[in-house]
C-alpha cells in the first residue's frame, strides 16, 4: 500500500510539474508572439500611414495639373483615417507636405514642384476678385474660374463648367456649376515676369516705336515709350518684347510672331494701356499650337480695350481691368477684372493647356523632389 501511495505521489508530482513547465514553456512562447504580432500590426498601420500621405500628395499634384482648387490646407479622407496636407508658394514652384495618421500611427511625405516650361492656362477665362460679367450674347467656349462673380444678361453663355468664389447668376451654361469655391492663383509669377522683362532688355532699349507699313521687325527689345500700328501695319516680332508705355494697334494693323517661333508661343509685356480697335489682330507664327500673349502689368482701370478684332491671342492681366467689345474674339484671358459685352468670344483651345513660352520659364509643375521626412 506505501509502495502504491508513494507511487501515486510521484506520478501527481510529476504531472503537476510536467504542468508548471509547459505553461511556463507556453507563456515564454506567447509573450515574443504577442509582441511579433503587435510589431507586424504596427507596421502594417505605418505603411497605410505612409501610403496616405503619398495619396495626399499626389491629390494635391493631380489638381495643380488639372486646373482645380487646391486651399493651403486639405483634409482627405479615407477608410476611416485621414491625411492633411499643406500645401505653400515657393520661389521655383510650390511645397506639399503631407501628415498620413492611421491608428496614431503618423508618416510624413514633403514633395517640392518646380516650374516646367508650360503655363497651366486650364480655363477659357481665368478672373480676379474684380470678378467677369458678360452682355448681349457675349460667351465663352469653355471653362470659367472666377475669384469673384460671374454675372450676365441678354444671351450670355458658357459651353463649359462655371466656377466661383461669389455668385454665378444671368448666364446659360451648359457644364457644372459651382459657387463658394476657393480662390485660386493666377498661373504666372512676379518672378516669371521680370526674367521675360530682363530677357527683352538683354536684346537693348529703344524709344517709343511707330509703325504705318507692313515690313518690319523687332525683338528681342525693351521700347522705353509707347508702340504704335496703325492703317494696316504688320510689325513680326522676333523676339519678347517690353513696352513701357502704352500699346495702339488700329485699322487692320497686325502684330504677328515670326515664323522661327514654329509651335512655339511668344510673349509683349506691356506696362501702361492697351487699344487694339478696327480689324486690328494678334497673331502667332502661322504654325498651328503658336500663340502671341499681350501680358499687361498695368495696374490701373482699363488695362486693355479690344473691339472689332481677332486672333491667336492670350490676354494676361493679373492687376488690370480687360474690356472686350463688338465681336472680339481671343483664345484665353486672365485677368483681375473682365467685361465682355455685344457678341465678345473667348475661343479656348485646349493646346493652351501646355503653351510653351520660348523665352525663360513659364509655369507649369514638374516634380523636383519626393521624400518622406521626420
Amino acid at each position: 500500500m506505501i509502495n502504491k501511495f508513494q507511487s501515486g505521489q510521484a506520478m501527481i508530482i510529476a504531472t503537476i510539474f510536467f504542468l508548471v513547465i509547459s505553461t511556463t514553456i507556453i507563456f515564454g512562447l506567447v509573450g515574443p508572439i504577442t509582441r511579433q504580432q503587435k510589431i507586424v500590426s504596427q507596421s502594417f498601420l505605418s505603411r497605410q500611414s505612409y501610403f496616405l500621405a503619398e495619396a495626399g500628395v499626389e491629390d494635391v499634384i493631380f489638381r495643380l495639373d488639372n486646373g482645380m482648387s487646391v486651399g493651403t490646407t486639405e483634409i482627405l479622407s479615407l477608410n476611416g483615417s485621414s491625411v492633411t496636407t499643406v500645401t505653400t508658394d515657393t520661389g521655383e514652384g510650390k511645397e506639399i507636405n503631407a501628415e498620413g495618421s492611421v491608428s496614431e500611427l503618423v508618416r510624413r511625405v514633403e514633395a517640392k514642384l518646380i516650374f516646367g516650361e508650360g503655363v497651366a492656362f486650364h480655363y477659357g477665362i481665368h478672373v480676379g476678385t474684380g470678378g467677369f460679367s458678360l452682355s448681349n450674347n457675349a460667351g465663352v467656349n469653355g471653362n470659367i474660374y472666377s475669384n469673384g462673380n460671374i454675372t450676365g444678361s441678354n444671351g450670355a453663355f458658357v459651353t463649359g463648367d462655371a466656377f466661383a468664389v461669389g455668385t454665378v447668376s444671368n448666364v446659360d451654361v451648359d457644364g457644372e456649376i459651382r459657387t463658394g469655391v476657393e480662390p485660386q492663383s493666377f498661373p504666372i509669377t512676379d518672378v516669371q515676369i521680370t526674367e521675360w522683362e530682363s530677357d527683352a532688355a538683354a536684346g537693348g532699349t529703344v524709344t517709343s516705336q511707330t509703325f504705318s507699313d507692313t515690313n518690319n521687325t523687332l525683338g528681342p527689345k525693351k521700347i522705353q515709350g509707347n508702340l504704335t500700328l496703325n492703317n494696316g501695319a504688320r510689325l513680326t516680332v522676333t523676339g519678347t518684347l517690353w513696352v513701357t508705355g502704352n500699346i495702339v494697334i488700329s485699322n487692320n494693323a497686325e502684330i504677328k510672331l515670326s515664323s522661327s517661333y514654329g509651335t512655339s508661343d511668344g510673349i509683349v509685356i506691356v506696362d501702361g494701356n492697351t487699344t487694339l480697335s478696327n480689324g486690328s489682330t494678334m497673331n502667332g507664327s502661322g504654325t498651328d499650337g503658336s500663340y502671341i500673349m499681350l501680358l499687361s502689368t498695368n495696374t490701373g482701370g482699363n488695362a486693355v480695350n479690344l473691339s472689332n478684332n481677332s486672333g491667336a491671342v492670350i490676354i494676361y492681366a493679373p492687376n488690370g481691368t480687360v474690356q472686350l467689345n463688338n465681336n472680339t474674339q481671343v483664345e484665353q484671358i486672365t485677368a483681375k477684372t473682365l467685361s465682355l459685352s455685344n457678341n465678345a468670344v473667348v475661343d479656348y483651345e485646349q493646346g493652351i493647356i501646355n503653351a510653351a513660352f520660348t523665352s525663360g520659364p513659364s509655369g507649369g509643375y514638374d516634380i523636383d523632389t519626393w521624400k518622406e521626412v521626420e
